[in-house]
């Protein structure tokens, strides 16, 4: 799951340089990309939240990268191979790769970059606790050794945390206030006041260049957003699942697509009464997820269970029998983005619901980074957000419960389900493997730590003028956005209607 875990203003320190954005200067219509929030961080191993993995994956490259059908393919690396034990995997880096200051890009930054996603500095460090070792043979040659043999590894490297940063930069204490990748496209400007991030296109990705020439990345409400697609002022709305029927497409292109992602109300058991068990339980079944999918999100696909369909353990389901509890007279305050376009319907359903169960709820709406602040801090009781994948396994989603993950927002701690995990990561059986990860998802279903509300399914829009868009299954943070560009019938004035 990745969520924030740092203020949005800690990343942009005193001295950063804003200039004015000025979208007429462009030779080329600008492609406007509307997020929820702008990045809480431009550093890949802090990168928690969707907005920041979106960003970081059109500025940074990894060794390996998904297709839309979340085949693993070769980016910074042309090949790799693995040893018959599973413990060693020798990836071989293409030459003539370079990042966006004209440095070549060495097995060398890549051994850098990877042994910074596991030091103690790392928010993500718990998805490479499997590496033992990491060099560099030569300039091209990158050697990685694991502690047991973990066939999703190369799922991780794919991700969007797996990112190589320059070793002879990062050092610079203001590096991430202009970050410096290898990415489709550079870094180029950001406008606090207007909320928008400027990126302009790389002329030496490895891929070739970009048909985007400059791209906007407007931080916007999902209202003001649908707003600014009606009014011709934006291209890409793909930060948000829309529902089907929506209105919005009958001015634009409507691209479906499912998702690996869980929409969540997440339960903090270091919080009174959810550090009752059976107050947590009680308080799952009688939240009305039913009636909240089909009012909010009647097209996407109700949730069985914790893990998106399709994956190893998601028809886990458990009967939860709740007799003789009720519920507690304690306020209980659920957190929700303030940003979603219906989030004052959503507030007034769950109240009502809830409330005449016995409940005393208050749904408040927190702008994005305040809500991200209280789930880093652990502070909130209960919070709503989407648990969306880096890699398309159930291990991923699995590590969020991990006693000793410092991202476990949970607090949940089980021995038993510890084992589990561990057994699963030392077995190259596929069969026994899913044997583990259906008993340790039985066990987080009953300990009711999430109410699992459906899973989206996605459908995009982007203006008429846009080509080559492609979905991918994980989220929109994996669309490549290198292959999108403007069909060329558009005038620049028709660019963005």
């Amino acid at each position: 799951m990745f969520l924030g875990r740092q203020f949005l203003s800690s990343i942009f320190v005193m001295g950063f340089m804003i200039l004015p954005t000025v979208y007429a200067q462009s030779s080329s219509p600008s492609y406007v990309k509307a997020l929820y929030s702008l990045p809480l961080s431009f550093d890949p191993i802090k990168m928690n939240d969707t907005a920041s993995l979106a960003v970081g994956n059109l500025i940074y490259n990894g060794l390996l990268k998904f297709s839309p059908s979340l085949k693993i393919e070769g980016a910074l690396a042309e090949s790799w191979a693995t040893s018959k034990d599973g413990k060693t995997l020798t990836f071989k880096l293409r030459k003539n790769i370079f990042f966006h200051n004209g440095n070549p890009i060495t097995a060398t930054d890549a051994e850098f970059s990877i042994k910074r996603a596991i030091s103690t500095e790392s928010t993500v460090r718990k998805f490479y606790d499997s590496i033992k070792k990491i060099h560099a043979t030569d300039e091209n040659t990158l050697i990685v050794e694991l502690n047991y043999p973990f066939p999703p590894f190369l799922s991780v490297l794919a991700g969007a945390t797996a990112k190589i940063l320059p070793k002879a930069n990062v050092s610079d204490p203001k590096f991430f206030n202009s970050p410096i990748g290898s990415g489709a496209f550079k870094f180029s400007q950001i406008d606090l006041q207007k909320k928008e991030i400027i990126l302009h296109a790389f002329e030496k990705y490895y891929s070739g260049i970009p048909k985007i020439t400059r791209m906007i990345l407007k931080e916007t409400t999902e209202e003001e957003a649908l707003k600014l697609a009606r009014n011709g002022e934006i291209h890409d709305l793909a930060n948000w699942p829309l529902t089907e029927n929506d209105s919005i497409f009958e001015k634009g292109q409507k691209i479906s697509s499912p998702v690996a992602s869980t929409w969540i109300i997440g339960l903090n058991t270091l919080k009174s009464p959810f550090n009752n068990l059976k107050i947590r339980q009680l308080f799952k079944i009688s939240v009305p997820v039913d009636e909240f999918r089909q009012t909010f999100y009647p097209y996407s696909i109700k949730a069985n269970g914790y893990v998106p369909n399709g994956l190893t353990g998601s028809q886990v389901k458990v009967d939860l029998k709740i007799n003789g509890i009720h519920p507690p007279k304690d306020k209980i305050i659920i957190a929700i983005p303030s940003e979603l376009a219906r989030g004052k319907e959503m507030k007034e359903m769950i109240e009502k619901s809830m409330n005449a169960k016995g409940w005393k709820v208050e749904v408040r709406l927190l702008p994005w980074n305040q809500l991200m602040d209280g789930y880093s801090k652990k502070s909130h009781q209960a919070f709503l957000v989407a648990m969306n994948m880096d890699y398309p396994d159930a291990d991923f989603l699995l590590k969020n419960f991990e006693s000793d993950n410092t991202d476990n927002f949970s607090g949940l701690k089980s021995s038993k389900l510890d084992l589990l995990l561990k057994k699963s990561r030392s077995t190259q059986d596929r069969k026994l493997r899913e044997i583990y990860y259906k008993d340790a998802l039985k066990l987080v279903e009953e300990s009711a730590v999430t109410v699992n509300l459906f899973h989206p399914r996605a459908n995009y829009w982007v203006s008429k003028c846009v080509q080559g868009f492609k979905p991918n299954i994980l989220s929109d943070v994996y669309i490549d956005y290198s292959n999108v560009g403007f069909a060329p019938s558009c005038s620049e004035n028709e660019a963005v209607q």
